[in-house]
């Protein structure tokens, strides 16, 4: 965005119109050009959230909401559950339902597997449910329902949100310049 010089002369009432007029204008584009700011570098966040959301992608809804004014702008990229996951297995001679959040478990991961990546992030070991095994080195094993056993030592996170702010963080600049000029 090129500065634009703009000279009153406070003599004529037609000058100060005029000037009126192109900061106006001025406004309107710098406006413009915060959103697109703003809409540019959400589409990265959302593109890397979903390139880093693994098996859960399809169960992840990503959105940007973008609001300008003249007082300035704000952006806010929200991630939310599409659907909850429902898991069920045998425990005790019974069935025990647990409802899964998609984008809890790709930001935070679950179990043990999760518990190497401690540091990755700064991003602490996730559980499900209730660290029933969350800390048991070879894992553990379930079984559904239907009677089929499964092997688990935890899922690992794979940041989509954390992930978005950094892809964002490195783009910034590259984006101001080409949205408002610059070197």
């Amino acid at each position: 965005m090129k500065r634009k010089r703009i000279d009153i002369s406070l003599t004529r009432k037609g000058d100060i119109d005029k000037a009126i007029r192109e900061l106006h204008e001025y406004q309107k584009d710098l406006n413009w050009r915060l959103g697109e700011f703003f809409k540019r570098l959400m589409d990265v966040g959302i593109q890397t959230a979903q390139d880093n959301s693994g098996q859960y992608r399809r169960y992840i809804r990503f959105e940007k909401q973008i609001s300008v004014s003249n007082d300035g702008a704000e952006g806010i990229l929200i991630a939310t559950d599409g659907v909850k996951i429902i898991r069920e297995w045998i425990y005790n001679g019974g069935i025990k339902t647990a409802e899964v959040s998609p984008l809890l478990m790709a930001e935070f991961g679950s179990g043990w597997l999760s518990k190497v990546l401690d540091n990755v992030g700064g991003v602490g070991q996730g559980t499900f449910p209730g660290e029933t095994h969350a800390f048991e080195k070879d894992g553990w094993w379930w079984t559904t329902p239907d009677g089929e056993k499964h092997h688990s030592i935890g899922e690992a996170p794979t940041f989509p949100m954390h992930s978005a702010l950094i892809a964002m963080e490195f783009e910034v600049d590259r984006i101001a310049k080409e949205v408002f000029g610059g070197k």
